[in-house]
């Protein structure tokens, strides 16, 4: 348990939250926030509540508007990744850490070659203008799938295709 303190107090400190040790109204025994005077779990509880009603709706909506407008949607995720290089370079570590845990040991040299090649050839494209992608075709780190990084899971797509597609196995 935390440390007793008042409220007055935890708000001169400079604190989120204080503890009386006394239960809330629901019975909870937990900090609360010095600005609204609620309890942690009163206000967890509340939240995830709230969020598992409206997630399926506020999810549905989501994909139908980013269906609807592929380019604003193409445009906010790219402004996104310009203004965070730190969270772009996280998910690029963490993505070459899945790939390379997730390429089997028992590739013979022409496998990888023909992996390498697949490579080479995207860069072609991308080298004379072409937005393309090797994409994984089921993917890496999928939610209910996960698969290997062999060349016959790779396949070249054009980006946007291929960031619609996300993480989805569609088999």
């Amino acid at each position: 348990m935390s440390e007793l303190i008042a409220r007055a107090d935890a708000q001169a400190k400079g604190l989120p939250k204080y503890f009386t040790g006394v239960a809330c109204r629901h019975g909870h025994l937990a900090e609360r926030y010095v600005a609204s005077k609620t309890c942690c779990e009163c206000a967890n509880a509340t939240a995830n509540k709230t969020k598992s009603k409206d997630r399926a709706k506020y999810i549905a909506s989501s994909v139908a508007w980013n269906k609807q407008n592929p380019q604003k949607t193409f445009e906010y995720h790219r402004t996104v990744r310009l203004r965070n290089p730190g969270q772009r370079n996280l998910w690029t570590m963490n993505y070459r850490t899945a790939k390379a845990s997730r390429m089997p040991k028992w590739l013979n040299d022409g496998q990888l070659f023909e992996m390498e090649s697949v490579y080479t050839y995207c860069s072609a494209l991308r080298k004379i203008g072409l937005d393309y992608h090797v994409d994984h075709v089921v993917p890496l780190r999928g939610k209910s799938i996960s698969g290997l990084h062999v060349p016959w899971n790779l396949q070249v797509l054009p980006g946007r295709e291929n960031m619609s597609k996300g993480n989805t196995f569609n088999g």
